[in-house]
C-alpha cells in the first residue's frame, strides 16, 4: 500500500471540500432562509468527540467479526453498501494495518462534522500519517465520511473490490491512481 497517495488523496479531497464549502457568494435569493438554517445548525452542533470515539468508529468498522447490522452505522451511506464492511475488513486484515486516530479533533467543514488526523501503521514500515480525515454526524453518532471510506478503499485494493459504493466517487483531478503492490516475502 501507498500510504503517501492515500495522504495526497486525502488532502486532494480536503481542498475540494474545502471549495465547495466557499459558496462564490452569487445566491442572495436565499439568504434568509440560509442564515436560519445556519444559526439552528449551529445551536444544534454536536458535541465534539474524542479521538478514542473516533478510533472506536474505525475500529468498529473494519472488525471482521462484528455483524454487517452493526458496522453500517460507521460509515456514512453504510446502510447502502454492506459490502464496503467486508472490504474494509479484508484489507486490514491482509496488510496488518493498524488505524489511529491522534488528537486534536479540530471541527470539520460544517457543524457537523469534524477533522482529525489518522496515524496508519503496518509490519515492518514507516507510520503513514492521514490528515483532515473527516467524520460527519449523522443520526446521533460519529461516522467515517462516505468519501474518505471511498478514497481508503480505492487506494488500498484492488479495483475489483471497490464496492460499487464508491465507483461514481471519482478521484479529484489529480489525484494518484492506486498502485499494486508485489506481495510480501
Amino acid at each position: 500500500m501507498k500510504f503517501a497517495k492515500i495522504t495526497a488523496a486525502t488532502a486532494i479531497l480536503a481542498a475540494g471540500m474545502t471549495m465547495a464549502a466557499c459558496g462564490n457568494g452569487d445566491d442572495t435569493e436565499d439568504t434568509a432562509t440560509t442564515s436560519s438554517q445556519t444559526s439552528s445548525e449551529t445551536a444544534a452542533a454536536p458535541e465534539l468527540p474524542t479521538a478514542a470515539d473516533l478510533n472506536e468508529v474505525i475500529a468498529t468498522a473494519s472488525n471482521p467479526e462484528l455483524p454487517t447490522e452493526e458496522k453500517v452505522h460507521t460509515v456514512q451511506g453504510g446502510e447502502t453498501a454492506p459490502e464496503l464492511f467486508e472490504t474494509m475488513a479484508m484489507s486490514k486484515q491482509e496488510s496488518g494495518a493498524d488505524f489511529q486516530v491522534v488528537d486534536p479533533v479540530l471541527p470539520g467543514f460544517t457543524s457537523d462534522s469534524v477533522l482529525a488526523t489518522v496515524n496508519f501503521t503496518l509490519p515492518d514500515r514507516e507510520p503513514q500519517v492521514a490528515e483532515n480525515v473527516e467524520f460527519i454526524y449523522e443520526n446521533d453518532t460519529w461516522k467515517l465520511s462516505q468519501s474518505w471510506a471511498c478514497s481508503l478503499i480505492t487506494n488500498t485494493v484492488a479495483p475489483e473490490q471497490v464496492p460499487e459504493m464508491c465507483m461514481d466517487q471519482t478521484p479529484a483531478e489529480g489525484a494518484p491512481a492506486p498502485v499494486e503492490e508485489a506481495p510480501a516475502q
